[in-house]
């Protein structure tokens, strides 16, 4: 019989009374950092069991006989003074320890002293001269502190105490754990100040199938078939904590006896995908980070989108953008490399939303830089007069003084020609017009006002008719992968728009390649030129004649196709996957 009552969706575990703990290698971590009273920091993304954690180990201490105090910073609250802040930490400290000093008035007394030296006298003078036994204080929700100006000091004041050990034994006894949606950069955010720079990392991983298997007990399916179901929906979750609890509970709750693998996938899609990803609140957590929280929304979905396409893209600690990446937890660092978290997050933030967004940004800054315009436009027009000038004073020094209606009309005539313009000469239509603006600029008397017309008018035709040669367009989305025919004479482009467009050197397009369902990443010709291979998003390789006709579909990766590649007889397709797999093929597709 199913039991959904043993997930937990939000919150603690422990707040649920029949809820199931996954135990991982950060419990044991965590742990023994405490029992060492080491400093550690639990700083990771939402819904990935910091809480959990902290409770249950603080219970395991206090088993043995270790005081420990437990401090949500939501209940502190942030529309508070400085003062009151403080002050509703000790009152915390003071009711969980059951201290005899009247915390407040002992705060009053000495209100001559600044609010960082008062909580580390607090702490020397009050708890350790009070609890003989060691103490652990645990400090959850420390993201709340990041919309507060004051909270340097706090930080501070913890890495006092921790560098106070080398002076007096007695602060051995005390040690901390922070635990929140934030960076240890974040914590100290004044330049001027020492960064916080103490205690051990605690890394908080996603379940593997061992860990996660107590979640099968609530499925209510017969026992062969739980495993199986369960690996089925970790292909989707990746073992995120709160995707797999959610899952589970999903599932436990429909009135089946038997599962298969699509009836999982489409209940990840009923419940994740689409439209209903906006009505998850974890999604919703994840795509806020993404966006409206970015320190840089263009660096963060930039180098996101590079991750997505699986290009290696290395982690480094210093870097804001990768590290706000992993607290967002669309990624993951796997050895060196970050690499999408889980399935769902890869199918909700594809290429196509991260293109979107970056659209977006790209209209906000164009409506930002907007009323610039004219400023711009007149510093264009500067320009244009000075290399006018320059180029004008260089010819007449090469070849004498000119001037007069009649070498004006004439030059005119040359510059509205056809042949200019039919020879796709149109760089040096430019440079023809930067003079033309320097002799109509001129106060030359003989030039008849008609010929200054036909001069600016002959002028902006230039202007705005010059066009970049070297551009094809035509994709409706990104551009992924291009490559040339052996010959030279062609060029494939492979996009998100889900096509393969040919092109010839001209710039004008040759054939349309239609027939893949999701965006390509690859493209290849064979070395005869007569054949071209695709990867695709939709776990498929094609094969294309010249014609845009499609020879074959080459099936059997389990997940997107980052690469091809024929091999130099050309009788062999190598693909590379996010499947961790490379396939080779005949030309046959076997």
């Amino acid at each position: 019989m199913s039991n959904p009552s043993i997930y937990t969706v939000g919150g603690t575990v422990q707040a649920n009374q029949n809820g199931v703990y996954i135990p991982r290698k950060a419990d044991e971590e965590l742990l023994t950092l405490c029992r060492e009273r080491k400093f550690a920091y639990i700083l990771t993304s939402r819904q990935m069991g910091k809480s959990s954690l902290m409770v249950r180990t603080a219970e395991q201490l206090a088993e043995e006989g270790i005081k420990t105090v437990v401090i949500d910073l939501t209940q502190v609250g942030v529309q508070v003074t400085a003062e009151q802040w403080y002050l509703g930490l000790l009152t915390i400290i003071e009711g969980s320890l059951m201290l005899n000093t009247d915390v407040v008035q002992w705060w009053q007394e000495r209100s001559h002293l600044g609010f960082t030296q008062r909580l580390t006298s607090f702490f020397e003078d009050v708890l350790l001269k009070e609890v003989a036994s060691p103490v652990v204080i645990f400090v959850d929700e420390i993201d709340t502190t990041l919309s507060l100006d004051f909270t340097d000091d706090f930080f501070a004041a913890i890495r006092y105490l921790y560098v106070a050990r080398a002076s007096d034994s007695e602060f051995h006894r005390l040690s901390f754990v922070l635990i929140g949606v934030a960076t240890p950069g974040d914590l100290i955010r004044d330049p001027k100040r020492t960064p916080f720079n103490i205690g051990q990392r605690v890394d908080l991983t996603d379940f593997t199938f061992e860990e996660a298997k107590p979640l099968g007990k609530g499925l209510g399916l017969a026992t062969q078939e739980v495993q199986q179901v369960l690996r089925w929906m970790l292909e989707w979750t990746g073992g995120h904590p709160y995707l797999s609890q959610r899952l589970c509970n999903i599932v436990s709750q429909q009135d089946k006896k038997s599962w298969s693998k699509s009836d999982v996938d489409g209940l990840v899609s009923s419940t994740f995908l689409g439209v209903m990803s906006e009505q998850d609140n974890n999604l919703q957590f994840v795509r806020d980070m993404l966006t409206k929280r970015a320190p840089d929304k263009e660096g963060v979905l930039s180098v996101y989108r590079e991750i997505r396409r699986g290009k290696s893209v290395l982690d480094e600690e210093q870097s804001i953008v990768k590290s706000h990446l992993k607290l967002s937890g669309v990624v993951r660092r796997e050895n060196t490399a970050l690499q999408v978290r889980n399935r769902i997050y890869r199918h909700v933030f594809d290429l196509k939303w991260i293109n979107q967004h970056l659209a977006l940004n790209l209209r906000d800054a164009w409506e930002r830089y907007k009323p610039l315009l004219p400023y711009l436009a007149g510093g264009l027009i500067f320009s244009v007069a000075m290399g006018a000038m320059a180029l004008y004073a260089n010819a007449q020094r090469l070849r004498g003084e000119e001037s007069g209606s009649k070498n004006l009309e004439i030059f005119i005539q040359s510059l509205t020609s056809e042949n200019l313009f039919t020879s796709n000469l149109n760089f040096e239509a430019l440079i023809e017009s930067l003079k033309l603006g320097k002799r109509v600029k001129l106060p030359d008397k003989d030039i008849e006002p008609s010929n200054r017309m036909n001069a600016v008018a002959t002028l902006q035709q230039i202007v705005y008719g010059i066009r970049e040669r070297n551009r094809l367009e035509g994709h409706s989305d990104s551009v992924t992968s291009v490559a040339f025919s052996p010959d030279g004479k062609t060029i494939a482009s492979a996009s998100d728009d889900k096509t393969v467009r040919l092109w010839n050197l001209k710039g004008e397009q040759l054939k349309t390649l239609l027939g893949h369902s999701g965006s390509v990443t690859s493209v290849a010709f064979s070395p005869d030129g007569k054949t071209i291979a695709s990867g695709s998003d939709d776990k498929t390789v094609r094969l294309w004649n010249l014609n845009g006709q499609q020879l074959k579909t080459l099936t059997g990766h389990s997940s997107s196709v980052w690469s091809v590649a024929f091999s130099p007889d050309g009788k062999t397709i190598a693909s590379g996957s996010d499947d961790k797999t490379v396939r080779l093929w005949n030309l046959n597709g076997q």
